[in-house]
């Protein structure tokens, strides 16, 4: 039997009143515009949070907590009863199947779910924390056992995992869902947080913040809901830091949800698609149908929300977008110890017109967040397009003064043949100006958006904060990582496999202090440099030019061997 075979409503009826049915509150119908209003550029994966959109939804409840530890668990031990799922080396799986759903405490040192054999129970007391360490099926199947309980139909199918939007059942939000939600219904202006745009680390549990759950062994979760404003006291709650008493802020939003910045990313049903706000439909967008290679050639649900272990404000913006492959230093191998979710149940979806998730569709990246979408992005001035004309109604530093540029090129120009395999591979001049108060070093990044993969050519860092500019064929600057044409230090001019244009990204970052590698030179790859950086860039900026290599050029020997020579001339 499989398990939505078992999850029929005559199965359940004597367990139906006994489940811990999340809290849920209904969000209204409306419009929003989505993306990003503040100009910020993430430095792992560009300008995703653009073009800036409008989005119509129909109406929906949400839940207003993450999914907890003990009404994950209570899920686990009503399914096993059914013999829906079973444990295999610590990892529990649906019966007879291989998409891992969650972790047990034997799987991950990280996970509050223990396995006696028998039966699962929560450990450490983690009872009202977040459920962590599952996966995007464990959240999915989650929903449907929900569904099952309210007598209600299943919105995914098992053995595809693909999504019924037209059936009322808990399921996971969309990412328009989870954004419109999250924003609280403030739009005037909009917020860079769920609460609006004061980075308040008393209203979440960021790194940031000096909450008593930060202390003793990872995850530092908190309860769901901590963050109320009331003054919680260690008698109610047995945090480990010693303090008695901690006076929280209150970190809900405008519809009442907690949690929506700061604790636990957030699995939504989406594919993350990095340019799906280009061609993303107006009426209750359900995501792209495939999502984005990431640098390990697969695709990755998206995360929403930000979490407690890393990055400013624990990634917590209400904009922000991510695939689940970052998790941390050691992507993809990172545990997940702080990823969740909460449900979505959508309001007679029945009567909707028919939704299936949007055919991917090819977008031209070399005018970068400058493009135009389902709405019009405002320019990117670091201001909410609400109050552009007052820079002093703007919360968040307005950090468009750093600005990247080349003497030998313009942005969107076309770069010089001697910058590239066929020419003399000469590193491009480049200059910098504008960094912001506190810039203790700089690194720079080369790097293009193949269709299959990023490919980078340049990664220099630990440049001193007094150095404003590289010149041509720089040397004795900084120091120099490794490139993927060759896995090998130094620069490696571009080296296109045939005619057409191609879009190549300088990106100069201004940092609070210099990258601690653990790793030689010759192992600095872009992703490890980034990983290094995390949590430590007060700004970037970015030279986009293009290439259009000759007709019937071809790579040869000939530019090998240029790119040997370059790697010689590196100091």
């Amino acid at each position: 039997m499989n398990f939505r075979s078992l999850l029929i409503p005559a199965l359940i009826t004597s367990i139906a009143t006994a489940a811990d049915v999340p809290q849920t509150t209904l969000i209204p119908a409306g419009k929003f515009e989505m993306g990003d209003h503040y100009g910020f550029v993430d430095p792992k994966h560009g300008g995703d949070e653009t073009p800036i959109h409008t989005v119509r939804l129909d109406s929906f409840y949400i839940g207003i907590y993450d999914i907890t530890t003990a009404q994950y668990c209570e899920f686990l031990n009503s399914a096993l009863a059914q013999k829906q799922i079973e444990v295999r080396d610590g990892g529990i799986y649906l019966a007879g199947g291989n998409d891992l759903l969650c972790e047990t405490r034997k799987m991950s040192p990280y996970s509050r779910i223990d396995w006696d054999g028998s039966i699962f129970s929560v450990l450490d007391g983690k009872e009202k924390h977040p459920i962590i360490c599952i996966r995007w099926p464990g959240a999915a199947v989650y929903c449907n056992w929900l569904s099952a309980q309210k007598n209600l139909p299943l919105c995914y199918n098992t053995a595809t995992w693909d999504c019924d939007f037209n059936k009322s059942g808990y399921r996971l939000p969309t990412e328009a869902e989870w954004e419109y939600a999250a924003r609280g219904g403030l739009q005037n202006p909009y917020g860079n947080f769920p609460w609006g745009s004061d980075a308040d680390a008393t209203k979440a549990n960021w790194p940031e913040s000096k909450n008593p759950f930060r202390a003793g062994p990872q995850p530092w979760t908190t309860p769901v809901g901590f963050f109320n404003g009331q003054l919680q006291h260690k008698a109610d709650f047995n945090w480990p830091g010693s303090a008695e008493s901690f006076q929280t802020s209150d970190g809900a939003n405008g519809y009442g949800l907690y949690d929506m910045s700061g604790n636990a990313w957030q699995f939504i049903n989406d594919w993350y698609g990095r340019d799906y706000y280009a061609y993303s439909p107006a009426e209750n967008p359900p995501g792209p149908a495939q999502g984005s290679l990431l640098q390990d050639g697969k695709p990755y649900r998206g995360m929403r929300g930000g979490n407690w272990y890393n990055g400013e404000n624990g990634h917590g913006r209400v904009s922000n977008r991510n695939p689940s492959y970052y998790r941390g230093p050691k992507d993809p191998d990172h545990p997940y110890y702080h990823l969740s979710f909460r449900v979505v149940l959508p309001v007679d979806a029945e009567s909707r017109p028919v939704i299936k998730p949007t055919p991917v569709q090819k977008v031209a990246r070399g005018g970068g967040d400058r493009q135009k979408g389902g709405g019009d992005r405002p320019a990117r001035t670091g201001v909410p397009k609400q109050v552009r004309n007052d820079a002093a109604a703007s919360p968040v530093q307005n950090k468009s003064s750093f600005v990247l540029s080349s003497p030998e090129v313009a942005d969107g120009g076309s770069l010089p043949a001697e910058f590239t395999a066929d020419g003399a591979a000469s590193t491009l001049p480049l200059e910098w100006k504008g960094a912001p108060e506190g810039t203790k070093s700089y690194a720079v990044i080369m790097h293009h958006v193949a269709p299959d993969m990023i490919k980078w050519y340049w990664v220099l860092y630990n440049i001193p904060a007094d150095v404003q500019s590289l010149p041509k064929n720089v040397k004795s600057v900084g120091t120099l990582g490794n490139n993927s044409a060759n896995n090998r230090i130094g620069y490696a001019p571009p080296m296109s496999k045939g005619p057409g244009q191609k879009t190549y990204i300088y990106t100069v970052y201004a940092l609070s202090e210099k990258p601690e590698l653990s790793v030689p030179p010759e192992r600095v790859d872009r992703d490890a440099l980034l990983a290094a950086m995390e949590g430590h860039i007060l700004a970037s900026a970015e030279l986009r030019v293009v290439y259009s290599r000759p007709a019937g050029v071809t790579t040869d020997q000939k530019g090998d061997n240029r790119d040997e020579k370059r790697r010689e001339e590196q100091p």
